[in-house]
C-alpha cells in the first residue's frame, strides 16, 4: 500500500538523515575526547572541541550519494564566510575543519588545501572567484562577503583551515564507531542498542536548563561507563542509603500527598502507611541509586512509563467488571484494583536493578502522584 503513494514535497527524511549523521560525527568525536577536553554543539557551528592543546572547530556536511566537492560548491564557501565573519569566535580554535563525505573532482584547485600555506590559499579562493559567470546567485554573494573583510583576518581563517574530504557516510560511521576499542567487551548483538542509549543520552543534553549542549570528558566517560555496565554486568544499580528506616519519622508530612488522599477516597485507609513507607524508601534509594549514575534517572522514567500502562491495563478490566451504579462495587473494584498493582512481580528494568518489591510498590504510588492515575475505577 504505502510503496505506492506518492512522495511530498514535505518529505524530508533525507535532511533528517543529515542531522543523525552530525550527531554520528559527534559521539565519533566523543569517543575520541581526552582529560580536561569539552565538546560544545550548535554554538560556534556544527561541533567544536575546548582543549588545553588543540581546540577544533568542525562543520559536518553530508550528501545521499556519490558527491563531489566543487570549486564553488556552497559547502565550502559558506563554512568560509561564517569562519572569516566570526573570526573573533575562531580566534581560540587552531584547526578550523570542514568534515564532508564529499570527494574532490580530478583538476579540483581545492585538493591540493591541505599541503599549501595561508597565502596560498587565498591566492586559490582568488583565481576561482576571478571568473565571473552567467549561473553564480548563490555563489557570488557569498564570495564578496568573504573578501569585504580584513585581509590580515582572512589570512588568519584560512592558515587554520583543513578540509577532511570522503568521510564515511552514515551506515560506515557507525561501523567504526562500533570498532573503537570501548566496545570489546560488549557483545557484537548490543553494540547497536549501547550506541543508541549513548545517543539518547547526547540528544537530551540541552532539554534542561541552562540548555547548554556540551559534554566534557569526565562527563561522557561517567555516562559511558554506566552505559556500558548495564550491558556487562549483572550488578545491580538499585541501592538504599545505609541504615534506612522503614519509614520516615513523622507519617503526618504525607497526609496531603495525591498517593495518600487516593487510598482514601477508595476508603482503604489501612494500607496508608505500608503506603507511605514504600513511598518514602523509593525516594531514599532513587536518591541514593543516581549519585554518579547518569543512567539510573533515564531508566527510571522509562520504568515508570511502563509501570502506568500496566496500571492502566488492570483499571480496564475492572472497570469492565464494575456495576457502575453500585458506590459499593465501584469501593470493591478500586480496592481489587489496588491489590492487584502491589502484587505485580518486581522485575529488573536496565540499570533499575536488582528490583526489590518495597521499590516498584513505592514507583506504583510515584506514579500515583506525578503522573495522573487514580486508583478510583470510575476515575480516568
Amino acid at each position: 500500500m504505502y510503496s505506492k503513494m506518492t512522495k511530498q514535497k514535505n518529505d524530508d527524511t533525507k535532511t533528517k538523515l543529515g542531522d543523525i549523521y552530525h550527531y554520528y560525527v559527534v559521539l565519533l568525536y566523543c569517543l575520541e575526547l581526552e582529560e580536561n577536553e569539552t565538546i560544545l554543539v550548535e554554538k560556534y557551528g556544527d561541533i567544536s572541541i575546548i582543549s588545553e592543546k588543540v581546540s577544533k572547530n568542525i562543520e559536518v556536511k553530508r550528501h545521499q550519494d556519490e558527491h563531489i566537492l566543487s570549486d564553488r560548491h556552497l559547502d565550502f564557501w559558506k563554512t568560509i564566510r561564517n569562519w572569516v565573519t566570526y573570526h573573533q569566535n575562531m580566534r581560540d580554535f587552531k584547526k578550523l575543519i570542514l568534515y564532508t563525505t564529499s570527494t574532490f573532482g580530478e583538476k579540483s584547485n581545492l585538493k591540493s588545501w591541505n599541503s599549501v600555506k595561508a597565502y596560498e590559499r587565498l591566492r586559490i579562493l582568488m583565481e576561482i572567484g576571478q571568473e565571473v559567470k552567467k549561473a553564480e546567485e548563490g555563489f557570488r554573494p557569498i564570495y564578496e562577503s568573504i573578501f569585504k573583510q580584513d585581509v590580515e583576518n582572512i589570512l588568519t581563517i584560512l592558515e587554520k583551515v583543513e578540509l577532511y574530504s570522503n568521510q564515511t557516510d552514515i551506515v560506515d560511521i557507525e561501523k567504526k564507531i562500533m570498532k573503537n576499542s570501548f566496545f570489546k567487551s560488549i557483545k557484537k548483538s548490543e553494540r547497536k542498542p549501547f550506541i543508541n542509549s549513548l545517543m539518547g543520552h547526547i540528544l537530551t543534553l540541552p532539554v534542561d536548563k541552562p540548555h547548554n549542549w556540551e559534554i566534557s570528558c569526565e562527563d561522557f566517560e561517567s555516562l559511558a561507563c554506566e552505559v556500558r555496565n548495564r550491558f556487562t554486568s549483572t550488578s545491580g544499580g538499585l541501592r538504599l542509603p545505609p541504615n534506612t528506616p522503614d519509614s520516615p519519622q513523622d507519617n503526618e508530612i504525607f497526609k496531603d500527598r495525591k498517593f495518600v488522599r487516593e487510598i482514601k477516597d477508595i476508603k482503604y485507609d489501612g494500607k496508608i502507611p505500608s503506603a507511605i513507607s514504600n513511598y518514602w524508601r523509593t525516594q531514599q534509594a532513587i536518591f541514593y541509586s543516581s549519585i554518579d549514575n547518569p543512567t539510573f534517572n533515564l531508566d527510571l522514567g522509562e520504568f515508570q512509563k511502563d509501570i502506568r500502562d500496566s496500571l492502566i491495563e488492570f483499571k480496564t478490566s475492572f472497570q469492565d467488571e464494575c456495576d457502575h451504579t453500585d458506590p459499593e462495587d465501584i469501593i470493591h473494584k478500586s480496592k481489587r484494583l489496588y491489590d492487584k498493582a502491589m502484587e505485580m512481580q518486581a522485575n529488573d528494568f536496565y540499570s533499575v536493578k536488582p528490583n526489590r518489591p518495597f521499590f516498584q510498590r513505592g514507583i506504583i504510588h510515584k506514579v500515583v502522584e506525578e503522573r495522573g492515575f487514580s486508583w478510583n475505577v470510575m476515575k480516568q
